[in-house]
This record gives C-alpha cells, structure tokens and sequence, in this order.
C-alpha cells in the first residue's frame, strides 16, 4: 500500500510524465509564433492553447439591438429668406435641419405653417435664396443638392447634384434673371444654374487645397460674382460670368479663416469675415474705412453675429452685432452703429431677412437665432421691433453623442449641431430636455458626479453639474482652445486625480492637435500640441504617472491628411516629452480608443482591429481583427464586461472574447458610440435604413452573467499555482477557472480539495470541455498548491 505521502508523490511524477508527453507536438489549430520581438516571456503562452470553436451565445446578428426611437425633437435652422406667395402672403422660407429635411412655409402674419415639403435625401440646407418670380431654392447637404420650389403650384423639383462628388451646397444667390449661383464642399467649386435651360456652368475649383467655397454673392450693376473660399486662410474671388474669368480680390492682411457670409448693396460687397465686417469696393476690389458712430472712429471692421446684412432699404443693410443689438451700415454715410432707439434680438442672431411693404412703408422682417423658429420685425421709421417664434416643425434630432450616468441608470444625449442635450430614462422609456451647452465632441463623469464636457466649436471644456440648477456657473467654462492654440474638437475627455486629459483636433485648416492637461486644484491648463506631428490627439489613456495616447492622420476639417498612420504613444504630462512613440497597426488611421484590460495591459481600437499592447513599452501582444476599413478620430468606443470587451466602431457593434481573441460582430451597422448603465445595458446611437445621420437611442443586453467578477487570468491557477493551461470562456461568462472548485472557500483539507477538483475534471473531460492533458496539467497544480493546507 502506498502511504498518502508516496501516492501524491507518484501521481505527480505521473502527471508530469503524462503532461510532458501530451505537449511534445503543438495541438492542432495553434496559432502562429508571435512576430520577432512580440514574444511572450510564458513558455506555455495562453493563445497556444485553443480548444474548439468560441463560445458565441449573442443571437443572429443584426438583430441583438432593440431601436428606442429618437430621443429628442429639435429645431435647427442654418438659413431663411422671406418672399411673397402669387396669392399675396408674405412668408418665411426655411429647412430644420433632420434627416429627410422639410421646407417650411409659414405665414408672417397669421403665423400659422402653411406648408411642409419633403426634400428626399437632404439632411438640411445651408443655402436657400428667392428669386425675382417668387421661386426658392435650396442648396443641400449631405447629398449637395439643388432643389427649387414653387409657391404658386406648391411643389418641389430635385434638380440633382449641380456638381459630381460634392456634399454640401454653401451661399446661393441669384441674378435678376433667376438664375442661381453657389458654392460646394468639399472642393470648392462655384457654379450657375439657369432655370430657362437647365444647364450648369461650372466655374471650376477654386483652390487647389482649400475646400470650401462657402458663400456667394452676385453683383448685378457689373455681372461679377463673388466667392468666399476658406479654410485655413480665406479669399476673396470675383468671377466675370460671361467669361469665366477669376480674379482674387482678397483685402491685403486678411487675417481671416472664412468669408462666412457676402451680401452685395450700393456697390459694396459685406463680408461676414470671422465675425467681423468687412465692406469692399466691387470694381476695386479695395477694402473699405467706414465709421464707427458709436466711437466716431474709422474702422477696417465690425463685429459681426449674423448670417450676412440684409438687402438695402431705409437706413442701409441690417444685421446684429456681437452682442445681438440690431444694427446698420448707413449706405449714404458709410456708417455703423445700433439702430436708434437700441433694439435686441432676444432669439438669436439675424440668420434671414426680405423687406415687407406695408401700408406704403418697408419692414424689415428675418429670422433671428438657429433653435427656436425666433422671428421679427422691425420698422425702421418708427423704431418698434416685434419678436415671436414661429411654428416651423420640429424633428427627430441628429445626435452627437451619448453618456450613461454610473449613479442612475439614465442615459444623457447631446444633439448634432443644436446642442441641445436630453435624459433618457430607461425606467419610463421618456427624455427631457436640459441645459444646451453646444456640441457635444467627448465628454466624462468625474468622481463626484459632474460631468467634463468638451464642446466644439470653440474647443471648450466645460463643468456642468446636471443636478444642481443651471446659472452662470453652471456649466462653468473652464477654458477654450480655439484662439490661444488653434484646437476646435475635444474628441477625448478622460478626468483621472487631480486631473482632466483632453485629446483634441485643430481648427478649421490646421494640423496638429494638442494634449491638454486641466489641472483641478489650481484651474490652469497646458497644452502640448503636435505630439504626433500633424495628427490629431483620438484617445486618452493615463496609466500611473504618465498618459497613453493615440492619434489620428485626421487634420481640421478642411484639410487632407499628410500623415498616413495612426500612433500610440505614451507621455510625460508634467513636461510634455513624449517617452514611447510606436505604430501599434501601420496603415490604420485612427486610434479612436484606450483601454486598461483585465489582463493589465493597453487594449485599443486603430480601426477595425482591437490590438493589444505592453504598459510598460508599447509592445504590440496580439492583433484582433474585427473589420476591414478605415475610421475617423470621433468613431469608437470600448467597454469592458467581465472579460468580454464590447465595441462600436466602423457602424458596427462587437465583442471580443479576451481569452480566445475571438471576435463577434454582432450588428453590422447603423451605429455610434457606446455606453453602459448600471444594469449592464449598452445604449448606442442608431442610424435607421437610408439615413445619414443618427437619430435614434438603441439598446443592447448582453447575455445573463452567470459567473460575475470572473477570473480571467490567461491561464488556469489552483491557489498559487499556475497550471500553464489556457483559461478560456466554457460558456458564456464563465471561464473554465471560474467553473473548478474554488480555491479561496474554507477546504476541510488539502486531500479534499483536490478530490473536489478532480471530480469537476472528470464531468469537463467526460463533456469534451478539457482535454485529458490540460487535466492532467491541472489536477498536478492543484496537488502542488497550497489550498487546504
């Protein structure tokens, strides 16, 4: 008979024996050697080990996520114009923006809507415009469409895309013949439509790099029309129509990005240049001194908050100053100043104008602030200014962005454009509205319960506290980046201690973006910009003393990227030296998102391919490929579940099992962002079928847990002693560590414990779950551990 002692002593040399015989070849399916200098220092590296298929228990795809609908209705109108029905209504003419964009008519005098018209395939219109016959036309985005209605028939004909590959359609303005005339994005091309013929002229591309042709202005006293093109820099054009010729007329030491806006009166062109107006001479092409009355001074420019001047009339061309006063260019002077007595916009800035006769006298009659239908009239012989909303129809929201609160389950959402953002509860299936704070790029819950809010255009980072009433302070403005370092969309907003890491892209035209560093206690920030040269900061991960962070070849909007793939690297935030600078997958993009992994090392998103990388030195571990494509800076987002990590980038929603690498895709569209509430739901945002923007809040529930808090360590440890066997899901959420006798529970005995252990062998290798030699492998740890000791 062998004693205790001597038995365990043969079962181990057994064991040993067995375990050395069953690894003397590689199982079949073994994945590769890991590329030179990605070597894992384990002699029995986990992903060596696979057994059988992934556990996959998601449901057909396509199918796992349930649409909540939209979430928030909004209003937002980029642009109106006034004109007059055949049936003698005087009415104001705009597009809320929304996918499957509506023009709305409505009566300025009754206020009443009397007319909604489908734009099929348009998200909104930058650019509408009344011609002499009472026509309208618009020019639409994402689709650069130009569509003319007529009032007198009410209807609407889609006259197409003007100009191949084109997205938006910017500043449309006519001649007194009724043809039109516009810019494009995204390469700035300037074109004429003639409505007697149907045929287009293009003017061509008119500038090589720059690729907005963002507004137009058509002079009728010398058939010249004028192009403002930006971004980085902006320029003027002037371009004889009959000839096609093109000049630049751009006032010596513009300073400006954008011509946002021009407006042609009495021989002057009126430029929205920045928000400052600019007047030039339309056959000079000299920019214009004019007189401020409130200073007496003579001034190269103005403040401006408007969408360009309205047409002349009594008194000049109007429009609202930066602080919204209603205010005018004397044509006769050349003098600007507030209207007398002061009057001011309380809706918004002036975004639409057309003068109204009544009763012998011209009104002035516009649209005023993008959000709320604000419209008024104002007489200037008298001075009275009258202001109301009109009921233009609000719809389905674009959104932005979502947040799910850690503390009660809701779900915040922000809304493209608008700004507005809303609380979905999930208890009620209901959304209310809350404070606007502009649009929503990244945000983040701190560790008291506020939230960090990066918001472009401005690049903002704002503390807003959703439970305390809205005031002054609340949100607080911490800082903006748009002037001082020429950074306009905070994509990445990571608080962690004392600090808030804020991974942003230029503005408008610029390359580089910046890592910004908020410190908490003292309210100042430092920005480190062009860490990776040319390439925007995508992803923010800081690890002990430093900050990871990933890049994309994404300049600002308006520019071509000149970088070809994305890098991680890891920096010192109190200095701003970069300590590691790595490309973890050459040829993607964009590193859209950083993660710690259960594992203890960097998991990201560059892509379609979840890579997996050493904290220490940036060492690429494994590659993880989910999709094939290329994504952008704002596109993508990973959440950890017990060892599974769920993702959303690309439209898709995925998750990959951290054990085997396997990956799922479990819908393969229609999707952004992704966030999780307490319960375990993710809420993502959905684009329906045949839209381009996202305006739905949708759910997905992952399977029931029924392992919480897993173990999911890369191989099988018994107490304090590591089998070398590869760890991996059984079923869903529950690893094969998880499913053997737990070592940490009060065993009556060392002998027990392994009696227990071996049973549970016995019932995985009977199933075909462990093969006979991981059990081997695994009863020889558990002999040699001290559980039960």
């Amino acid at each position: 008979m062998f004693s205790r002692r001597s038995f365990r002593r043969f079962l181990i040399t057994f064991a040993v024996a067995a375990g050395l015989l069953a690894t003397a070849g590689s199982p079949a399916g073994a994945n590769p050697p890991s590329p030179p200098g990605h070597e894992r220092p384990d002699p029995f590296p986990s992903e060596n080990w696979p057994l059988g298929p992934p556990v996959r228990p998601f449901g057909p795809t396509d199918e796992v996520i349930k649409d909540l609908g939209s979430p928030v209705s909004s209003l937002t109108i980029m642009e109106g114009a006034v004109g007059r029905t055949p049936d003698g209504r005087d009415v104001v003419y705009a597009v809320p923006a929304g996918e499957n964009a509506r023009l709305n008519v409505v009566d300025l005098h009754s206020r009443q809507l009397l007319n909604s018209v489908a734009l099929p395939g348009a998200a909104g219109a930058w650019a509408i415009v009344v011609v002499p016959n009472g026509d309208v036309y618009l020019g639409t985005y994402s689709n650069a469409h130009l569509y003319r209605y007529s009032p007198g028939t009410a209807t609407l004909t889609d006259l197409g895309q003007p100009i191949p590959g084109q997205s938006v359609i910017y500043g449309l303005t006519a001649d007194p013949d009724g043809n039109v005339y516009a810019g494009t994005y995204p390469n700035a091309h300037a074109f004429k439509y003639d409505p007697s013929n149907g045929q287009v002229t293009d003017y061509g591309s008119l500038d090589p790099v720059q690729q907005y042709a963002r507004s137009t202005v058509y002079d009728p006293d010398h058939r010249k029309l004028f192009v403002g093109v930006s971004t980085p820099n902006a320029r003027l054009l002037r371009i004889d129509v009959d000839t096609k010729a093109v000049e630049d007329i751009t006032p010596p030491g513009t300073t400006a990005k954008d011509f946002i806006d021009l407006d042609y009166a009495g021989g002057k062109v009126f430029a929205n240049a920045s928000s400052r107006l600019v007047v030039v001479d339309a056959v000079t092409g000299e920019q214009i001194k004019y007189t401020d009355a409130t200073t007496g001074q003579q001034v190269m420019d103005y403040p401006i908050a408007a969408r360009g001047v309205s047409a002349a009339g009594p008194g000049g061309v109007y429009f609202t100053n930066n602080t919204l006063a209603l205010t005018h260019y004397d044509l006769a002077t050349n003098t600007v100043g507030p209207v007398s007595p002061p009057r001011t916009l309380t809706r918004g800035a002036s975004i639409g104008y057309g003068w109204v006769t009544e009763n012998g006298v011209p009104v002035l009659y516009g649209l005023a602030g993008n959000y709320s239908g604000g419209t008024f009239r104002y007489n200037p012989q008298d001075g009275t200014l009258a202001q109301w909303s009109s009921p233009f129809q609000y719809v389905p929201s674009p959104l932005m962005h979502a947040l799910a609160d850690p503390s009660t389950g809701k779900v915040f959402v922000n809304v493209y454009l608008n700004g507005t953002t809303a609380v979905y509860d999930p208890a009620t299936g209901k959304s209310t509205t809350t404070t606007r704070q502009g649009q929503v790029e990244g945000w983040a819950w701190d560790s008291t319960g506020k939230m960090y809010v990066g918001i472009y255009p401005y690049g903002r980072l704002s503390l807003w506290d959703p439970r305390a009433p809205e005031s002054p302070t609340n949100p607080k403005e911490l800082f903006s980046l748009v002037d001082s370092d020429h950074q306009n969309r905070p994509v990445a907003v990571v608080p962690a201690g004392n600090r808030v890491y804020v991974g942003t892209t230029p503005s408008y035209g610029e390359y580089g973006g910046a890592l910004t560093v908020y410190d908490v206690p003292t309210g100042t920030h430092t920005v480190y910009r062009n860490l990776v040269t040319d390439q925007t900061i995508a992803s923010v991960l800081p690890t002990g003393n430093t900050v990871w962070a990933g890049s994309s070849i994404e300049g600002g909007q308006g520019t071509d990227p000149k970088a070809t793939e994305a890098h991680l690297i890891n920096v010192n935030p109190s200095t701003g030296q970069v300590l590691t600078d790595v490309v973890p997958v050459p040829g993607a993009a964009s590193i859209n998102e950083l993660t710690t992994g259960p594992d203890g090392n960097i998991w990201g998103l560059a892509d379609g391919i979840v890579f997996v990388a050493d904290p220490a030195t940036g060492a690429v571990l494994r590659q993880l490929p989910v999709f094939s494509g290329a994504t952008g800076a704002q596109d993508g987002a990973l959440s950890w579940r017990d060892g599974y990590l769920y993702g959303v980038a690309g439209g898709r929603l995925f998750v990959v099992d951290s054990l085997s690498g396997h990956t799922t895709v479990l819908r393969s569209r229609g999707l952004n962002r992704l966030t999780q509430t307490p319960d375990g739901t993710y809420y993502m945002l959905l684009r329906p079928d045949g839209y381009v923007n996202p305006t739905n809040l949708a759910s997905y529930t992952p399977p029931v847990d029924p392992c919480p808090r897993s173990d999911v360590r890369s191989t099988v440890w018994t107490g304090n002693i590591d089998s070398h066997v590869s760890n991996r899901f059984l079923s869903y959420g529950c690893t094969l560590t998880d499913v053997l006798p737990d070592a940490k529970a009060d065993w009556s005995s060392h002998g027990a414990y392994l009696l227990a252990v071996d049973r549970k062998l016995r019932e995985l290798e009977s199933a075909g779950s462990v093969e006979r030699w991981e059990g081997v492998l695994i009863r020889v740890a558990a002999a040699r551990s001290n559980v039960g000791r």
